[in-house]
């Protein structure tokens, strides 16, 4: 009870009047009927146009001749992206503020270009200097 109730308390009090001690608000079942009704229907709407310009928005972009491939991030703001225009692959340096051809990847000299098995002679020679500086670093008090 608040002080400026206090006096019309004390007067119904002495006049023998009954005064109920809560004060009754209005109703606020309807208020949040209301409320619900809307909130469903906005997420029916928004349900509904995500279903119908959701499904255009993705067949546009499926029939788009620009593909992104691959994206590598390079660290920072910095990537690389690997981009398909038709038959034409390009690999494209994405900076914060800018973009730059790096290289057009050539698909036919890409496949020719796989990289092979070295031969016994290549791995035998790459033994003898990983022995070789193995005998270095452990002369030198090093440890790897």
């Amino acid at each position: 009870m608040s002080l400026s109730t206090l006096p019309l308390v004390l007067l119904a009090i002495a006049q023998d009047k009954t005064v109920p001690l809560t004060a009754g608000g209005p109703d606020l079942t309807r208020y949040l009927s209301v409320c619900g009704i809307l909130m469903l229907s906005i997420l029916a709407l928004a349900w509904g146009f995500k279903k119908l310009v959701g499904g255009a928005v993705r067949s546009r972009a499926a029939s788009r001749s620009l593909q992104v491939i691959d994206l590598l991030p390079l660290g920072g703001k910095q990537r690389l992206a690997v981009v398909r225009c038709y038959d034409r692959t390009f690999a494209l340096g994405l900076g914060e503020k800018e973009v730059s051809l790096v290289a057009e990847i050539d698909p036919v000299h890409a496949a020719e270009k796989k990289p092979s098995e070295p031969s016994l002679a290549d791995k035998h020679a790459f033994l003898q200097a990983l022995g070789q500086a193995r005998e270095r670093f452990s002369g030198s008090g090093v440890h790897a």
